[in-house]
């Protein structure tokens, strides 16, 4: 019986094989005659955090913001002093790259990748989109359309942090459906150029797709094997609301916004060091302070805007000494430098917009709270198996709260709110 239940189950097993030989050689063959190459890539990914207190972040906090302001009960306790644990996998991903055939004298290629984190904070475990990239490559230009990283999120330069979120918020973090030339203007400068929507990193798209007209982006950058230096600009035009005032007239009031980036990384034998220093304006898109503020008359006017001004800076070490045993270092810094001038009218009302409003951070006007500075520094370790990763990290982040005035400027009450996280991620990679 036993002889005769291995040989079935043997049987079962070739039959299998089998059966899956069969399948990829038909996937080949049909590859093959439309002369198309796959190549799958992705990780699973485990990460445990532990945070001091109770942090604005995304997805159950596997991306942190900043330390939520203080919250007092009856008693004077800091409601928000509680510590917080969470284990997820949410961060697993797969992508798959393509080549095609020729077009135009061009290499076509393409990258499709998603992960599990969702669109939302209710759509979470659920996957979603997060590369749908096609590009044409020429000897000296590459034209790309779909969504990608936008110009400002540079793989090159990404920050190497345990924490999913690496720069987040002192750098600029955004995918964006896009259209985008990279021309080489010799044998180590470039120039980008880029038409760009927003979809997934807007608490509201509606100004961008209402503006009736893409941001546009121009960077230029020299690059060498072991050197990158660069710069950026982008522009914006949005159309906050169709109708707004206390009336709900009919409304074109618009809102301009221009943010400049300098970044490079330096690369030895012995380490990488990375940096970028930026300052934006209604950079709340790009998951950092910021966003633009609104001021309303009790008149029935219509509400007008006022972009907020921001400063960011943050720079990465990783040593390059030993390939198992790998150390590094992040610290970054930003300052949310509110409206150039606010509405001095006792009568205005002022609100502030975007998703750092929205999650709370940035607010503008009486019983406004906002944040005037933040930093972090997160030291980390990893250690490395082949395929097989496991980091550890310690970050302490600080953020000074404040009551805001119609600027968005935090100007009284103020107080610093600190957090220490834990992460220890466990990365497979194939």
């Amino acid at each position: 019986m036993f002889t005769g239940g291995f040989c079935f189950s043997q049987n079962i097993e070739l039959d299998s094989i089998a059966e899956n030989k069969k399948i990829q050689n038909a996937v080949d063959a049909y590859l093959k005659e439309r002369d198309v190459n796959l190549k799958f890539y992705g990780f699973i990914r485990h990460d445990a955090m532990l945070d001091s207190r109770q942090t604005v972040d995304v997805r159950e906090a596997a991306v942190v913001m900043w330390a939520k302001d203080r919250k007092y009960d009856a008693n004077g306790e800091d409601i928000n002093s509680a510590s917080q644990f969470q284990m997820l996998s949410i961060l697993s991903r797969m992508g798959v790259k393509i080549k095609g055939p020729d077009v135009f004298g061009a290499k076509l290629n393409g990258v499709l990748e998603g992960d599990y984190f969702g669109n939302a904070e209710g759509g979470i475990n659920e996957f979603r989109l997060r590369h749908a990239w096609i590009t044409l490559n020429w000897k000296k230009t590459q034209i790309g359309a779909g969504q990608f990283w936008h110009p400002l999120t540079i793989p090159e330069i990404f920050p190497g942090t345990v924490n999913f979120s690496g720069g987040a918020p002192y750098m600029p973090y955004n995918r964006n459906p896009q259209i985008r030339l990279t021309q080489k203007l010799g044998n180590h400068f470039n120039m980008i150029v880029a038409a760009i929507s927003q979809r997934d990193f807007t608490a509201n798209t509606e100004p961008y797709t209402n503006s009736g007209v893409p941001a546009g982006h121009l960077q230029f950058n020299y690059k060498t094997d072991n050197f990158i230096i660069g710069l950026a600009g982008h522009y914006e035009n949005i159309r906050p609301k169709t109708s707004s005032g206390t009336l709900g007239l009919y409304s074109n009031e618009r809102l301009n916004s221009v943010t400049g980036m300098l970044y490079s990384r330096w690369d030895t034998k012995h380490f990488t060091l990375k940096s970028e220093a930026t300052l934006a304006q209604n950079a709340a898109s790009f998951i950092m302070l910021g966003g633009f503020v609104g001021f309303t008359k009790p008149d029935g006017s219509l509400e007008t805007y006022q972009t907020m001004n921001t400063q960011a800076y943050w720079i990465d070490f990783t040593a390059k000494t030993n390939k198992r045993l790998v150390p590094g270092f992040f610290a970054g810094y930003s300052k949310n430098n509110g409206v150039d001038k606010s509405n001095s009218d006792p009568t205005v009302t002022a609100q502030a917009y975007g998703f750092s409003a929205v999650v709370s951070g940035i607010g503008a006007g009486a019983g406004a709270r906002t944040i005037n500075y933040i930093y972090r520094v997160a030291p980390r370790l990893e250690y490395v198996l082949n395929k097989l990763k496991f980091g550890l990290e310690f970050e302490y982040s600080m953020a000074e709260w404040g009551d805001a005035d119609n600027r968005g400027r935090a100007v009284t009450n103020l107080s610093d709110v600190a957090n220490s996280r834990i992460i220890f991620a466990t990365t497979f990679n194939f």
